[in-house]
C-alpha cells in the first residue's frame, strides 16, 4: 500500500463534506496549490482557505472519484474526475489528474491538471460528449 493513498482518501473524503478545515490540516503551511495548472497557484493556508471558501459555494454535491494512483518517493499521481452540481443545478463531471508533492507526511504542493473550455462548457450546460462520459464512469479506486 502506497504510503501516503489514506491521506489522499482522507483529504477527498474533506472535500467531499466540504470540511475546510480538515483539508487545510492535510497541507504545509506554505503549500503551493495549482487549482489549474496554466493558472498562477494560490501560494500559503490563508489564501488556500479563501479559495476552497469560494469554491464551497460554486461546488455542491461533491463526488470526487479517483480512477487511478501511483507513488513515487514523496510525489503522489492521481487521475479521477471532479463531479459536483454547480449553482444553477448543472451537474459537472470532469476528468482530471493531479499530482500531489508530500513534505513531513503533509500536502506541500498540489497541481490539478484539467481541460478549461472543457469546464466552461459543462458549467454552461452543455452535454458531456460520449468520449468524455466513457472516461467519467469507470469503476473508480476510490
Amino acid at each position: 500500500m502506497p504510503q501516503h493513498f489514506e491521506h489522499v482518501k482522507g483529504l477527498i473524503t474533506d472535500w467531499r463534506r466540504k470540511d475546510i478545515a480538515a483539508v487545510l490540516a492535510r497541507v504545509t503551511d506554505d503549500v503551493a496549490w495549482h487549482t489549474h495548472v496554466g493558472s498562477p497557484p494560490v501560494n500559503g493556508k490563508a489564501a488556500m482557505k479563501q479559495t476552497m471558501d469560494v469554491l464551497a459555494v460554486q461546488m455542491n454535491e461533491v463526488r470526487w472519484r479517483i480512477f487511478g494512483y501511483a507513488e513515487s518517493g514523496e510525489s503522489a499521481f492521481l487521475e479521477g474526475v471532479d463531479d459536483f452540481v454547480n449553482p444553477e443545478g448543472r451537474r459537472v463531471v470532469l476528468p482530471y489528474a493531479g499530482v500531489l508533492l508530500f513534505r513531513g507526511g503533509l500536502i506541500a504542493e498540489w497541481r490539478d491538471y484539467f481541460d478549461r473550455n472543457l469546464l466552461n462548457q459543462l458549467k454552461a450546460g452543455q452535454p458531456s460528449p460520449d468520449y468524455i462520459t466513457a472516461l467519467t464512469t469507470r469503476t473508480p479506486l476510490f
